[in-house]
């Protein structure tokens, strides 16, 4: 990952399917290992330590190296190693870099429209009846936000041009995320829930929302290509 050469958005976009691959791995194991060994109810230093133990050898049973960074978090803390230090102050700098995302996501637009739209959508979903909610509306919702947390994720990355790319790729998925959202609304249409006037307004805050993603994307590759940090 930290070459030379400064990946485009085609290399970061192979890069996070991996990472999800990875990611989605762990859940699995994780899960596995939480059906077979639950959480220890007792708040004994020994107990819980005994249980981390256990599901770092289940991960490295697994095909996990000993050296990721999850491994770390089940660790003696009682033989922490100098390196083990650095994992807390990266945790601590990640912490504080976070606060100063957010603070900048407040001045850009698209994440200013999204976080907008997701505000209205799940406002408006609080209010239905539990009982005539669908499956359909679920996914239509989880799209939404996911529109929101990928053009966050995207700028968290960063302007840099040796980062660019990885934010191109991830407000690329919130336009695949707003698409999927496009096509589910005509199943919601008929529902109880829906009256022509929110499906018009929804559809038409998705699409212009998808639009203005789709311009931002040209923009930071223009950015890309002329070499701006």
């Amino acid at each position: 990952m930290f070459s030379d050469d400064i990946w485009d958005e085609e290399r970061w976009e192979s890069f996070l399917r991996k990472d999800d691959e990875r990611v989605s791995r762990y859940m699995k194991i994780l899960n596995r290992f939480l059906d077979e060994h639950p959480p220890p109810k007792s708040d004994d230093r020994e107990v819980q330590l005994e249980w981390r133990e256990a599901f770092r050898a289940y991960l490295i049973q697994y095909g996990w190296q000993s050296d990721d960074v999850e491994l770390t978090f089940f660790r003696s803390e009682a033989n922490e190693s100098p390196e083990e230090e650095a994992v807390e102050d990266t945790l601590e700098f990640i912490e504080a870099h976070t606060e100063s995302v957010f603070e900048e996501l407040s001045f850009v637009p698209v994440y200013r429209d999204a976080l907008s739209l997701t505000q209205q959508t799940l406002d408006w979903s609080d209010q239905l009846p539990g009982a005539i909610k669908d499956s359909t509306l679920v996914q239509f919702c989880a799209n939404i936000m996911q529109i929101t947390a990928n053009i966050a994720k995207g700028h968290g990355m960063g302007l840099e041009r040796d980062m660019i790319g990885g934010n191109i790729a991830c407000l690329k998925r919130a336009i695949k995320s707003a698409n999927s959202a496009l096509e589910l609304l005509p199943e919601m249409k008929d529902q109880a829930y829906m009256d022509p006037a929110q499906y018009l307004k929804l559809y038409e805050d998705v699409y212009e929302l998808r639009n203005s993603i789709g311009i931002y994307i040209q923009e930071l590759r223009d950015r890309f290509i002329r070499g701006i940090d």
